[in-house]
């Protein structure tokens, strides 16, 4: 199973780092590349854009730093609702807003996936 990871700072990269050493495929994205030499290295793919993850795995953990940026990677141009897949997953482990996280999942489950 592939997951996908959004989200390599501080916090994530820690969480994605214990995904792969349990021996997950990981495809990984973030606004600065850089952040994921060390999964990419580690046979983790690059994703460049949130849809693609979504386009290519059914679980997704996002660690972002609030809901603006949460937001952005769910509703923006590429985002994860452009790509989510039918019985998909979003994880959000970010800091975050219940009225965010119930607007997502409301739209996140008319396509067919879901927010948690």
């Amino acid at each position: 199973m592939n997951i996908g990871f959004i989200g390599l700072g501080t916090m994530g990269a820690g969480m994605a780092s214990n995904l792969s050493k349990g021996g997950y495929t990981l495809i990984v994205h973030d606004a600065l590349k850089e952040a994921a030499a060390p999964f990419l290295s580690n046979n983790a793919q690059w994703a460049d854009t949130p849809r693609e993850v979504a386009e290519k795995c059914e679980v997704i953990c996002l660690s972002l730093p609030g809901p603006t940026e949460v937001s952005s990677v769910a509703y923006g141009v590429n985002g994860l609702l452009d790509g989510i897949q039918t019985g998909g997953a979003v994880f959000d482990l970010s800091t975050n807003s219940p009225t965010v996280i119930r607007e997502i999942g409301d739209k996140f489950e008319a396509r067919g996936g879901g927010i948690f």
